[in-house]
């Protein structure tokens, strides 16, 4: 016989016996004499009075009471003391009439023997079958303590869980759903229950045939779907059925476990692009070298003929002196020959010639001077960043980027600047420069989208200043403006409201992203008189606690 430590190492039985004690004398009804037939595997203790009897219950833990009606009032202070979940209590006498009996039945008695010429073998069975119903009951009851510890356990988890967890019947009806699956699919609690799956995950969700695999309690891992939110939203989600099953086999439903990729497919985005900047930084790169060979010489030699222009110039004058003299002073012949040459210097406009000359150069060392800066800034913005934080001039890289992409907008863009005094940054340079870069692309691309639409051009203004211990840098556009039902969502991944092929919807959310990662804040305004400012804000100290370091995002 074995109680709740288990079967391998089992409980001897217990019995507690309350019975009038004699001195040197054997109890009159050989209570114990005849219980010793249980077997050897039984302990006994004996008692006298309520007090101890009761306390022996609370320590000692037996498996039966048998209380002998002869100790008179302590009997029914035994019967009465004990608890709801004390073992089971036997009352025996020598005389047990029917009135006695039912007073201890009343008095919580499991069973009553009567000191008859078969004691010895009735107290014994009555004694086994109360012993092993309270041992049977303590059982179940110990497994339904654990089966409640248990769901309470599962339960708790479930509903820690960051994924989101459904409960469905062969018809996709939902039971259950953890708050995890409330919030993916942007549901208020308690709103699942009671409704079918593909309201949102539906069979047109290529690769996934839902209602099929329910309906046939078909085994699916590792698919990828998207999730129709109530607001609109579109949620990529990666999600796993498995059939749930009762007891007996039969099958009952499936359990649909799901997790929002948003974050995991906005790092694969990420990483795309960064590849793709990767590339066109060592294009970049690799182009700015080739420019810089030829511009390096180009630029030379124009500075060599400007220089030759200018003894070309001491000759003109030098001629045109002696064409004077010989006009005055020389021979018929020599006359004729200047003047020949004074025609054919006026009809040349050599003056001009010479002047225009002049001009050209200086302008085309002026746009090699140019060229050669646009290079530089190219080489520095393919620069592979290795992640270091260093203090750098926030001016510098907003006026390197506009440098960049001034080629692009200079037919329709004006561009002011109008940078203040600012404190040096501790920052990662070429991750801001990412940042300005995608901020003036957005507002070139806002004043295109207006002028194509009214005409005219537009304006941008780059402005810094230093706002105490942060730096404030503007930029603003008098393009389309931001509409206001797009203006919280802008900084969201994928989001967009240009054409396709236009824009992917990772500029902003990669500069926030950036902006964020060093410890500043970036947020978007309407422009008074229409358009849009994108205000930045960096603590110049840097984040409090600088991430680990890593290519841009």
């Amino acid at each position: 016989m074995s109680d709740e430590r288990g079967a391998e190492h089992p409980r001897p039985v217990r019995i507690l016996i309350a019975e009038p004690g004699l001195a040197g004398a054997e109890p009159e009804l050989g209570t114990e004499r005849a219980l010793r037939r249980l077997g050897p595997g039984v302990e006994f203790e004996v008692t006298g009075d309520a007090i101890g009897c009761l306390g022996r219950v609370q320590t000692w833990r037996p498996d039966l009471i048998v209380v002998d009606l002869a100790i008179g009032g302590e009997a029914t202070k035994i019967l009465a003391g004990l608890e709801a979940q004390a073992p089971p209590a036997i009352v025996v006498s020598r005389e047990l009439a029917a009135e006695s009996a039912l007073e201890s039945f009343a008095a919580g008695a499991a069973d009553c023997v009567r000191a008859g010429p078969d004691f010895a073998e009735v107290l014994p069975a009555v004694a086994l079958e109360q012993i092993q119903i309270w041992r049977e009951t303590r059982a179940r009851e110990r497994l339904q303590r654990n089966a409640r510890t248990l769901r309470g356990t599962l339960e708790n988890l479930v509903d820690a869980m960051e994924s989101g967890l459904l409960v469905v019947d062969a018809r996709g009806s939902v039971s259950h759903a953890n708050p995890a699956a409330e919030r993916i699919l942007g549901e208020p609690p308690g709103s699942l229950r009671g409704r079918s799956i593909v309201e949102w995950l539906s069979d047109g969700t290529p690769g996934l045939p839902l209602v099929r695999a329910l309906a046939e309690g078909e085994r699916v891992r590792g698919a990828e779907s998207i999730a129709v939110c109530r607001d609109g939203r579109y949620v990529p989600i990666g999600l796993s059925l498995a059939p749930l099953a009762a007891a007996d086999g039969r099958r009952q439903g499936s359990v649909v476990i799901f997790q929002d990729l948003s974050e995991l497919k906005q790092l694969q985005r990420q990483v795309l692009q960064s590849e793709k900047m990767a590339s066109i930084g060592q294009l970049a790169a690799g182009v700015a070298h080739e420019i810089n060979n030829p511009m390096g010489f180009i630029h030379a030699n124009l500075c060599q003929m400007e220089e030759y222009l200018a003894d070309l110039r001491r000759l003109l004058d030098g001629a045109t002196a002696l064409t004077a003299r010989v006009c005055a002073e020389g021979s018929p012949a020599l006359r004729a020959a200047a003047m020949d040459w004074q025609t054919l210097r006026e009809k040349l406009d050599a003056e001009f010639l010479v002047d225009d000359f002049a001009k050209a150069i200086r302008e085309s060392i002026e746009g090699s001077e140019r060229v050669r800066h646009i290079v530089q800034d190219l080489r520095a913005f393919a620069h592979r960043d290795d992640g270091e934080w260093v203090m750098a001039d926030a001016n510098r890289c907003l006026d390197s980027t506009a440098h960049i992409v001034w080629t692009m907008m200079k037919h329709s863009v004006v561009l002011r600047k109008e940078y203040g005094s600012i404190p040096l940054l501790r920052c990662l340079p070429l991750q801001l420069e990412q940042v300005f870069m995608n901020l003036l692309v957005n507002a070139y691309q806002a004043i295109e989208q207006r002028v194509g639409e009214r005409g005219g051009s537009g304006e941008i203004v780059l402005r810094t200043e230093a706002c105490g211990a942060e730096v404030r840098i503007l930029v603003s556009d008098d393009g389309v403006g931001i509409p206001p039902l797009h203006a919280e969502r802008i900084f969201d991944p994928f989001f967009t409201t240009k054409e396709v092929g236009v824009g992917t919807g990772l500029g902003l959310s990669t500069s926030f992203d950036i902006v964020r990662r060093h410890g500043g804040s970036i947020r978007a305004a309407a422009r008074p008189g229409g358009g849009t400012i994108f205000e930045v804000r960096l603590p110049s100290a840097g984040p409090p606690a600088p991430p680990a370091s890593g290519p841009a995002a």
